[in-house]
Order: structure tokens, then C-alpha cells, then sequence
């Protein structure tokens, strides 16, 4: 049981870190303007594919994603990728310096990629959170150390923090938490 979960969520979270290695291309070769415009587009078509699902309508290219990426039980289809694209738009909206954005989208996209993927197979369970592991916290924060490439030694800083958050029990998804923690640091620091 717990491979097969294995498989699938590394399927998932290798998708869900190539998605975030193309937003950071669009931002550095299009800029934040079209990176916010491209993440509008999404946000709406796929809030309409959202309803339209829920609603029963057979939609090829969604029911395939669907099929091949969503977890089971979620609230909604697509759910993951939906916060996923309000948490990368709130970062493009929120913060002005290209650089602070590009290390956001890289902790959302590889610092979350790897908790959850050295997570599943960990086997020491965060005294605070049982449900999350030592393993899946520090791959967290190895995996990303490469926002430092963009904000220097800041994003020591913000792979800490970012793990931190992203271990603790709350309601939000990670795929909003970890860009809103993000937010919060770039505007304090």
C-alpha cells in the first residue's frame, strides 16, 4: 500500500515541481506582468472545469488529470492544483522583486515536492505533528536551499521558516500556506 501511495505521489509532485519550474520561466523570460496574466487565465479556466466537473460533465483533458494527479477524498477536483495556482498568484500579486518570487515558487515547488515524497517512506513522526515526518521536514528544506540562487543567503531563512510551516497541523493546504509564509517573510524582513 504504501509504494503504490509512494508511485503516485512522486507522479504528482514531479509534475507539481515542473509546473513551478515553468512559472519561474515565464516570469524571468515574460516578466511578472505575464506570469500574473498567464495564472489569471488558469485560475479562471480552471474554476470553470472545477464546477463544470462537479456538476458530472465528462471533460477529456480534466478526467485525465484527475485521474492521473488528484489524491482521493479531496473537496473538489483538481483541488491541489487550484491552490497551487491562488498561492503562485498571490506571490506575483504580493511581492515586486522578480527574485523574491522566483525562491517562493522554488520552496512551493521543490521544497514540497521532496516533504512529501522523503515523507511518505519516513519513519520518525514530528513530536507536534504525527503526521508529518523528520525526513519529510529536512528534504523540505535541502530541496529548497535552491531559492538562495535568486535571494542569497535569505533563503537559508526562508526554506527554515517555510518548513516550519509547512510541518505544522492547520487547515490551510501547503499549497497556500507555503506561499503566504513567503509573503509574510519577504514584507518583514
Amino acid at each position: 500500500m504504501k509504494r503504490g501511495r509512494l508511485n503516485f505521489e512522486i507522479r504528482r509532485k514531479l509534475f507539481h515541481a515542473l509546473f513551478g519550474l515553468f512559472l519561474i520561466l515565464i516570469l524571468f523570460y515574460s516578466g511578472q506582468n505575464t506570469l500574473i496574466i498567464f495564472l489569471t487565465f488558469f485560475l479562471i479556466l480552471g474554476s470553470l472545469l472545477i464546477v463544470l466537473m462537479q456538476q458530472g460533465r465528462k471533460i477529456p483533458i480534466a478526467d485525465w488529470f484527475e485521474e492521473k494527479f488528484e489524491r482521493e477524498n479531496v473537496r473538489f477536483p483538481g483541488y491541489g492544483a487550484f491552490w497551487f495556482v491562488v498561492g503562485t498568484l498571490l506571490l506575483a500579486l504580493s511581492l515586486s522583486r522578480i527574485d523574491e518570487i522566483a525562491a517562493a515558487i522554488v520552496v512551493l515547488a521543490a521544497g514540497d515536492s521532496a516533504a512529501t515524497i522523503f515523507g511518505i517512506p519516513g519513519r520518525h513522526p514530528l513530536p507536534y505533528n504525527p503526521i508529518k515526518t523528520v525526513e519529510g521536514s529536512i528534504a523540505f528544506f535541502v530541496f529548497s536551499l535552491p531559492g538562495c540562487l535568486f535571494v542569497g543567503w535569505m533563503g537559508i531563512a526562508l526554506a527554515a521558516l517555510s518548513a516550519l510551516a509547512e510541518s505544522l497541523a492547520t487547515p490551510l493546504d501547503d499549497n497556500l500556506l507555503i506561499p503566504l509564509t513567503a509573503i509574510l517573510f519577504f514584507i518583514l524582513q
